[in-house]
């Protein structure tokens, strides 16, 4: 009898080379997106590592395709969506394709635009604003989701559904779990993500915990919206479950490998919140 794993889809040739038989799984997932699920570093597996283990922990034998990147955004991810992933789609019927997307999107706008050009106001030589919320700027938001997030998850549904193989078949969207803005980048001595995007818009620290609370609370309204008027997509309750990293902390800490990426015992703890979704759904 098979055990649950997951395999890299550049590795899938070589497994059924070597005697493997997807049919003889009792399910089959399609993993796509960012590091959530790829991996955290190169030293540490992902959620579909540890989901794996969680369906094997059930004897629900799981084979899990993993064609996600480290560093994949929603933006990329729906540009190319006719190519790699179009292909996999198309290669057989899954029981569940899991997405982790729209964070790095998120980041990406605070982080790499010059100070007040992103999601962020620039807030050097101002006042201390009256609360986080103020610094962020809605109408960059407004804009990096309904220019960009939106119609591109919109690309991504559009394949899966208009596949003869995979029409029905359920989507996952990995809620993330709010990070502490600190200065943990992976890999060391590069940069960090908040941390760097809150220094470099000068923003007051005694607010950052506060501003991330909000930024994540902007990427789960996004994904709440892609669930909305369409068939079968859902998004895995995982904010919350995770114990908040030590703010002085440069490394792994609690249930955080670095500033936005969980470790070990933070995925022993997601990867229960994801079986539970899909086999609320999935029989």
């Amino acid at each position: 009898m098979p055990t649950s794993t997951a395999i890299y889809a550049s590795d899938y040739a070589r497994h059924i080379d070597q005697g493997m038989a997807p049919e003889q799984f009792r399910y089959r997932f399609l993993a796509e997106g960012d590091s959530w699920m790829e991996r955290s570093s190169v030293f540490s597996p992902s959620l579909p590592d540890y989901l794996a283990r969680e369906m094997d922990a059930h004897h629900e034998d799981t084979l899990i395709i993993n064609a996600a990147m480290f560093g994949d955004t929603m933006r990329r991810i729906g540009e190319v969506v006719d190519g790699e992933f179009s292909f996999w789609v198309g290669q057989s019927t899954y029981d569940a394709i899991l997405l982790s997307a729209g964070g790095n999107d998120f980041i990406d706008a605070a982080r790499d635009p010059g100070p007040g050009q992103g999601i962020l106001h620039d807030m050097r030589q101002q006042p201390l604003p009256a609360q986080a919320a103020d610094c962020i700027r809605l109408d960059a938001v407004d804009l990096l989701v309904q220019r960009y997030l939106n119609p591109n998850f919109a690309r991504l549904y559009d394949v899966v559904r208009g596949s003869a193989a995979n029409a029905q078949t359920p989507i996952f969207l990995n809620g993330y779990d709010t990070p502490v803005a600190r200065d943990a980048p992976a890999p060391p001595f590069s940069r960090a993500w908040l941390y760097q995007a809150y220094v470099d818009n000068g923003i007051d620290n005694a607010l950052w915990p506060d501003l991330t609370r909000v930024v994540f609370d902007h990427i789960e309204d996004t994904l709440r919206g892609w669930t909305q008027g369409r068939q079968r997509v859902f998004l895995v309750p995982t904010r919350g479950v995770l114990d908040p990293a030590d703010s002085a902390s440069t490394g792994s800490s609690n249930d955080w490998l670095n500033e936005i990426h969980p470790n070990r015992s933070g995925w022993k703890k997601l990867a229960p919140r994801w079986r539970d979704a899909i086999r609320a759904v999935v029989p």
